[in-house]
This record gives C-alpha cells, structure tokens and sequence, in this order.
C-alpha cells in the first residue's frame, strides 16, 4: 500500500495501535522466553549435553549456541529487510517454520533412546543450530516492528512484564523439572526430551500472536541492496564516527566474553563442588528466575525512564556472578555451595533477558527509522562473532586451568564493561513519538 492511500491517525488513536500491539508483542514475547527457559541455555542444555560428551568445548559450545545463531545472519538480514518499507511478513513467514523445530528435536531424542548418545548429540548440535538461525533471520523484521510499532515507553513495560512473567511461571515450575531430572523421572534421555517437548509446544503456540501485529510506517525503503563493496565501508564509517554506538558494540562484545562462563557453572556445581543435578539445575534456575523477576521489576520500572543507568546497574550486577562462584565450596566447607546461589540470582537479575532486553530497546531507541536494521543487524552480528571463539576460549581454560580461571577471566571482562559503560555509553531519546499524525496503513 502506498503513502498516498494511507490514512492519517491522531496521536488518541497511534495510543490505541500501541496498547493493541503491547498485547501481541507480550504474548508473543513470554511465549517465546518461557519456551527459551525450560530449557535454559545457562542450565538445563548444558547439564543435558554433559550427559552426552565430555568436551568442555562442546558444552561451552551449547550453552552459546543459540546467541551465535540468532545474531549471526543479522547483518547479512539487514541488507534486505531495509529494502522493504513494511517488515511484519519477512518476521511472520519465516517464523512458522522455525518455531517447530524444537519439537521435532524432542520426539527425535525419545525416538534414539539412551543407547545413541552420538547421534542425539550430532542431532541437538544440528537441530538447535537451525532453530536459532531461523530465529535470527526473523530478529532484525522483529525488532524493527518494535521500534517503530512500539514506542520507548510501551516497549520497556513489555519487556519488563516479559521477564516477570517468565521468572513466576518458571519458578513454579522449576520443581516439575526437579522431578523430571531426578531419580524419580523417566530417566534419560527421554527426561529431557519431555523438556524440550514442552518447551517445543510453547514455540509453536507463539506463532498465533505475531499474526496480529499492527504495523505501524517506519523507515523509508532502499531503491536497491548495496553491493558488499559498497556495504561494508559503510558499517566501517559507522563505528568510526558513532562513539556511543562504538562504545555499546564493544559491551555487546564484553558481555559476550563474560558471559562465556555461564555454561559452565552448573558443571562447576556438579563436578567440583559435588552436587547432582537432580538438586543443582532446579535449585539454581530457581534462584536465577528470582534474579530475573526482580530485574523485571526494576527494568518495567527504569527502562522507560533510564535505559542507560539500567543497562549500568545490571552490569555492576553482573560482576557478582564470577565473584560468587569463586567464593562457592563444597558442602561443608566454608560457605558451601550458598555464594553459587547468590551467584545466579544475581545473574537472573543482571545479565539474563533483562540485559538483552535493555541492549535491544537501547539500539532501537538510539537508531534512527532508516538505519534501524542496520543498527540492529551491525550490533548482533559483531555479538555473534564474538560468541563464535568464545566457547572455545571458555572450554580451553576450563580444561586445562579449572573453572576458577574461567571465572576469574569472567570478572575482568565484567569489569571492563561496566568501565565502558560508566565513561562512554550515551542514550539518545529518538523521535519516536511522531507528529500528532503520522501515515499509516492497516496492517
């Protein structure tokens, strides 16, 4: 539909058009994080591959598997998605089929059974690698409708209510996984394919709410793809002369190394401080939803007032992590395994979906319509090659120094993020609430 058909909408009415697209983009986004959850990347997928190698590489590997292919193909997405002035279907198609992929994933597992360790392993590599991929062909379509369908205020409350949800629905059925994992479950792997079973039925619910997304004009659509040789001088120019966009790439990339051993603390409770996994996954996804409700609470709260001192606060947070699990012991020894559980409610609370939550609103808000994909894409895709060697750092210092070295290396690069975001982080309140009317069309 061209601007010449549309219709014009008064702010009164753009306020309703938010309130009906604050309901889609909630369901769609606890569906999706609650599906996320049950088979947390920092918990369950870990202990689950565990089970299947001992490879601190590959375990590393899984834990940030899903990162790297939700950001990976981002960039290359941008460069296409800009061509097109209305986004919903490059998200909405592409998203039927990518939504059942974990769910095929679980009936396969229980179909292997317990004597194919190697082919469910070659099968979960294989089968989350395609569902995290898809989900980042549709993230730059996904977060260009939130930016321009969504405004600053509406899009910090949804994120917000988002992770509260989340973390209460999966605090109450944290002890479920308990049972399912522990002696009295099915046992494996078909414990585990009940989880993702689960967690495959959410994804494939969460198509519905993204068919009801009202999109609302963004930015103007590009005559033509540039070719890479014209592209890529272009992101270079980018980063050369935007210093707070520099400065939120290179804590995008800290985070990342930071975060590269969050697969590995619940192997650290395992396996070095001798706890099972029966009383270690449930107890510390706990703890960690605690941590994310009352982030929650806090980002619904300051995200719509203060994206930036949130995005500093979490990251303060977050250097309690490694500093926690470096204090853990065994039971009976000093504090025993309690720091660990303060670790990851501190986690929860810092560097969960809170974190990305207010990463995403940050790059949405500070771009402007035109260049958003771009911004989006530039920012995940520069993640994503960070997350591509950070398994590999992660699982080598495991391996041959111990998980305290990982930790300790962790602390530093929390540290260093927080250094970057005190000095040059900048937030850039965007000219998203328009005119008092703006071109629209139905979606």
């Amino acid at each position: 539909m061209t601007h010449s058909v549309m219709t014009m909408i008064s702010a009164a009415d753009r306020e309703k058009v938010y309130r009906r697209n604050f309901v889609s983009f909630l369901i769609d986004s606890i569906l999706f994080t609650l599906a996320m959850s049950i088979i947390g990347a920092n918990t369950v997928i870990p202990d689950f591959v565990r089970q299947l190698t001992d490879s601190e590489i590959l375990i590393g590997l899984s834990g940030n598997l899903f990162t790297i292919g939700f950001t990976l193909p981002q960039l290359l997405i941008a460069r296409y998605v800009v061509r097109y002035e209305r986004k919903k279907w490059w998200f909405v198609g592409p998203n039927i089929p990518v939504r059942f992929v974990i769910l095929l994933f679980a009936g396969l597992t229980a179909w292997l059974g317990r004597d194919k360790p190697s082919l469910i392993l070659a099968a979960f590599f294989i089968a989350y690698s395609i569902a995290a991929f898809g989900d980042g062909v549709v993230g730059v379509p996904w977060a260009d409708l939130a930016g321009t369908s969504l405004n600053a205020r509406w899009r910090a409350r949804m994120f917000g209510i988002t992770t509260m949800a989340t973390a209460l629905i999966m605090l109450l059925i944290s002890p479920l996984i308990g049972v399912i994992l522990g002696a009295e479950g099915p046992g494996f792997p078909n414990n585990y394919a009940i989880l993702f079973g689960i967690s495959g039925v959410i994804f494939v619910i969460s198509i519905v709410p993204g068919l009801f997304f009202h999109e609302l004009p963004g930015g103007k659509a590009v005559a033509k793809v540039p070719a890479l040789r014209e592209f890529l001088p272009d992101l270079g120019r980018v980063l050369r002369d935007d210093k707070p966009f520099r400065a939120f790439i290179l804590i995008r990339m800290l985070t990342n190394l930071f975060m590269m051993a969050a697969p590995f603390y619940v192997g650290y409770a395992t396996v070095q401080l001798g706890l099972s996994s029966d009383v270690a996954v449930p107890w510390l996804l706990s703890m960690y939803t605690v941590g994310s409700m009352v982030g929650a609470f806090a980002y619904t709260w300051l995200g719509e007032r203060n994206n930036v001192l949130f995005i500093r606060l979490a990251l303060a947070a977050s250097v309690l992590m490694p500093l926690c699990a470096l204090s853990a012991a065994s039971p009976g020894q000093g504090l025993g395994p309690l720091p660990l559980y303060v670790g990851f409610l501190m986690s929860g609370l810092a560097a969960s979906s809170n974190l990305f939550a207010a990463y995403m609103n940050w790059v949405v808000d500070y771009a402007d319509a035109d260049q958003r994909p771009i911004y989006v894409g530039l920012s995940n895709t520069v993640s994503a090659l960070v997350s591509l060697i950070t398994p590999v750092i992660g699982g080598l210092l495991a391996a041959r120094f111990g998980y305290r070295s990982l930790f300790v290396v962790a602390l530093f690069m929390a540290l260093a993020a927080l250094f970057v975001a005190l000095r040059a982080l900048r937030y850039k309140q965007p000219e998203n609430t328009l005119a008092d009317a703006i071109p629209t069309t139905p979606a």
